[in-house]
């Protein structure tokens, strides 16, 4: 060991004085949320370098390599009671410990913070350690400080799954799983779709979390094993221009792998956004997705099917006292994607190969898209199960992999192989075909036949490969794919959320321990559906925004057909009349409920807002919240496989601009007409109103710009417990019901059995008449009912016709 020793103590500042390092003279104590630097007396930033600098050359001391340690202790208490210090000798899997720089997630506000500095000669030999005084983490100066000081705890966080279509230019027909979550000094933030635990070993740099945590922001990215990650090689964000912090972007003092993770954190406006892109198959077999049914699509063989991807959040903040080492607050929540497709068992456990072949393997479509020339692209990886894999020609063999397609026997396709992994140890490869002229219509069952090549047990990879063609593989894949997109785009769901609820206390609650999997129940016959509107907590941090409902709609799709809100396309969800919909009512008008559809049949919705339910006054005075309640009894009047969506607008104003009164006045007024006629073909009554060519009156005002907006949700039925119900849907050809509710439709049926009764009683009557002759005065007085029965006309079916701007 060298003799060398730093002429003075070194001292602990802020990053962001680093370049005025005599500013911590006055005030010593470093802001919360930013990393702080050891500066030693022989760094040119040190205060009293002009006197230190030349005591450092004639000690020959290289400060360049100079060996630093920190020690940090617990945030001081309320009572002023300090924490030992204790060293900091835990590194993580972007940060270390033993850098010039300690990163913010090491300490708090409140807590101490010292460092100590090792001198080292230029010759590589250590010299003496000097220790820093001792400096306090700000309490009232940070970063991002939380919303109530010394608060601990995790704020709401916000997670979504998208499609992105073959339209994106970047990521063409992958799924978007974008995490958002606000940021507090000293936090450090941990997504996973696998249970979170043992942070001590989850977040250091052993590559046991690479193999249990495939899908998280635990990865660098080099350790990725999906075709994305959350992390990229990037250190900067890109819509940050120049530096918002000093040395923020510092490489050589914080480290590049600790830039990369904070490339995902946007300082100024303290949010943390993870944003990555999987496909269908990474979502399933290495992320831990599932895939279920929820209901079969009358009329068709596809599958209404809703993909869904666990998530589990920790706000995680480092503790010298904590068992670890680490404090944790821990959320999970559920990510859903519903589309319409075939089998829901094709991506979870892929296509195998026919049991009696001799060699096996698997097939896994990962996407499947109609390029700009209206052609066929299927992109499929496959799974070698022998020592080998797939080519798609040997010069020992005179057969080629190829695909065919018995129902489009004159369409001819090109397989190419994308990717390869090096090895014959039961490689993954990734393959894409295209249809080699277009058609109108692709679906049907397309054969792949792929070649398997064998190797020896002790042969190596090289390139070209050597193996040893075989009998091709064949595998059947069943194409009939419509992806469904959100129903609402973003821009005019206003950064809500809606979610239906089970449960009154739920619904009625604060949201502050989430609402968890009741968000996405299934509803018996009977139960009541609670909806409920709220502002994206992540963006109403407090109680700036409040949301008030206007109208609720409800309708159901004609074969298979998912409502969705898109008036670029002609596409207003529920709110219009469209071929398209089977049926559609509008439950809750809060500015004319007059208007609103009372019954579905015979059975009444008992829809009501929050704010005239006596019952839910808590939910009114949440900020940022409203909601309403439906009883589903009504939704079992239809077929099974017939598919319920609920959809509601609303309007989301600053606390100042709102007002929980009436909503906006309807622009234009119901129109009825009743046909009473025993023809049902007659009911087909041509509509007063202009139809569904244009934007409806009530779409032209949801947007930003009069901040209205809508939202649309499935409502998933539980039929196992249905009660008997005479089927609504033995309607004559052409005929497309709407809404059944009027006062004429409900008296129908009290009017059939009204006459019966009163022909049973008129018979009853005439025996009584002639058994007893002697009471005729009192028989004559009964018999007065015999043409009395019900006067009003007989109709089978009475049917609602409405203006397509507003129902």
């Amino acid at each position: 060991m060298a003799d060398v020793t730093f002429p003075s103590v070194p001292h602990v500042v802020s990053l962001l004085l680093y370049d005025d390092t005599v500013r911590t003279r006055e005030n010593p104590n470093a802001p919360a949320g930013y990393p702080v630097v050891c500066v030693t007396a022989c760094n040119p930033k040190y205060s009293d370098y002009d006197k230190t600098g030349s005591l450092c050359s004639s000690e020959h001391i290289n400060n360049t390599l100079t060996r630093y340690r920190w020690l940090v202790s617990a945030p001081t208490g309320p009572d002023g009671v300090t924490s030992p210090m204790r060293e900091v000798d835990f590194d993580t899997f972007f940060t270390s410990s033993k850098l010039i720089t300690l990163d913010s997630i090491y300490f708090q506000a409140g807590s101490r913070v010292q460092c100590a500095a090792r001198a080292v000669n230029s010759n590589g030999d250590e010299g003496l350690e000097l220790m820093s005084p001792i400096v306090s983490a700000s309490v009232e100066d940070g970063m991002c400080q939380p919303r109530i000081v010394g608060a601990v705890g995790a704020e709401p966080f916000s997670a979504k799954l998208r499609y992105t279509g073959p339209e994106d230019p970047d990521h063409p027909n992958l799924i978007k799983v974008t995490v958002t979550m606000p940021h507090i000094d000293g936090m450090l933030p941990v997504i996973s779709t696998r249970d979170l635990s043992n942070f001590e070993l989850t977040l250091s740099p052993d590559g046991t979390r690479v193999g249990n945590h495939k899908c998280s922001n635990l990865l660098d990215y080099n350790e990725v094993k999906t075709r994305y990650g959350f992390l990229t090689d990037a250190t900067k964000n890109p819509e940050v221009i120049g530096e918002t912090s000093p040395y923020q972007y510092s490489s050589a003092l914080r480290g590049s792998n600790t830039l990369r993770f904070y490339r995902n954190l946007n300082l100024e406006a303290c949010l943390w956004e993870f944003v990555s892109y999987y496909d269908m198959s990474e979502l399933l077999t290495d992320c831990g997705g599932t895939i279920g049914t929820d209901g079969q699509v009358l009329n068709l063989v596809q599958s209404y099917v809703t993909l869904r991807v666990p998530l589990h959040v920790s706000y995680v903040f480092h503790s010298p006292v904590g068992a670890g080492g680490w404090q944790h607050f821990d959320l999970q929540s559920e990510l859903r994607l519903t589309f319409v497709y075939d089998t829901a068992i094709l991506w979870k456990d892929g296509i195998g190969s026919p049991a009696e072949a001799e060699l096996q393997g698997a097939l896994y479509p990962t996407s499947m898209r109609i390029n700009e020339e209206g052609r066929l692209v299927v992109n499929f990886r496959t799974e070698v199960r022998f020592r080998g894999l797939f080519v798609t020609s040997h010069s020992a063999s005179s057969l080629s992999s190829m695909i065919m397609c018995a129902d489009h026997p004159g369409l001819t396709f090109s397989l190419s192989l994308i990717r390869n992994e090096p090895t014959y140890n039961q490689p993954m490869q990734q393959w894409t075909f295209i249809s080699d002229f277009a058609v109108r219509d692709y679906s049907g069952t397309y054969t792949v036949k792929l070649i398997p090549c064998t190797a020896s047990p002790n042969q190596e990879y090289s390139v070209p490969v050597v193996c040893s063609p075989r009998e091709p593989i064949t595998f059947d894949l069943d194409i009939r794919f419509q992806q469904v997109s959100d129903p609402v785009a973003a821009e005019f769901s206003l950064n809500t959320q809606m979610i239906l609820l089970s449960k009154k206390a739920l619904w009625l609650s604060d949201g502050s321990m989430g609402f968890g999997q009741e968000s996405d129940i299934a509803f018996a016959e009977g139960d009541v559906i609670y909806g409920r509107v709220m502002v994206d907590p992540v963006q109403n941090l407090g109680d700036s925004f409040m949301c008030n409902i206007e109208k609720v709609f409800l309708c159901t799709g004609a074969d298979g057909y998912v409502p969705k809100y898109n008036p670029t396309k002609s596409e207003f969800g529920c709110l219009a009349d469209s071929p398209s919909l089977l049926y559609r009512f509008k439950i809750i008008d809060k500015a004319q409920p007059e208007t609103q559809a009372r019954t579905f049949g015979d059975v009444r919705f008992n829809a009501l807002l929050a704010v005239d339910d006596p019952e839910a006054l808590s939910l009114v005075r949440q900020p940022g919240s409203d909601g309403f309640r439906v009883d589903s009894t009504a939704f079992f009047q239809v077929a099974a496989g017939r598919e319920w969506y609920i959809h509601t607008i609303y309007t989301v104003r600053s606390r100042e601009n709102s007002n929980r009164g009436i909503g906006k006045r309807s622009l234009e007024y119901q129109y009825h007409s009743v046909v009473q006629s025993r023809d049902l073909h007659a009911v087909a009554q041509p509509r007063s109103k202009r139809a569904t060519r244009g934007a409806p009156a009530i779409a032209q005002d949801i947007g930003v710009e009069n901040n209205r907006g809508t939202n649309i949700q499935h409502i998933a039925l539980d039929r196992s417990n249905k009660k008997l119900h005479p089927q609504r849907e033995d309607f004559e050809e052409g005929i497309i019901p709407r809404e059944l509710h009027n006062k004429e439709s409900e008296d129908n049926l009290v009017t059939i059995v009204g006459g019966l009764a009163g022909l049973l009683l008129t018979i009853c009557l005439i025996v009584i008449i002639i058994l007893l002759l002697k009471r005729r005065q009192k028989s004559k007085k009964k018999d007065t009912p015999k043409g009395s029965a019900s006067t009003e006309p007989m109709m089978s079916h009475s049917y609602q016709s409405s203006d397509s701007s507003e129902v």
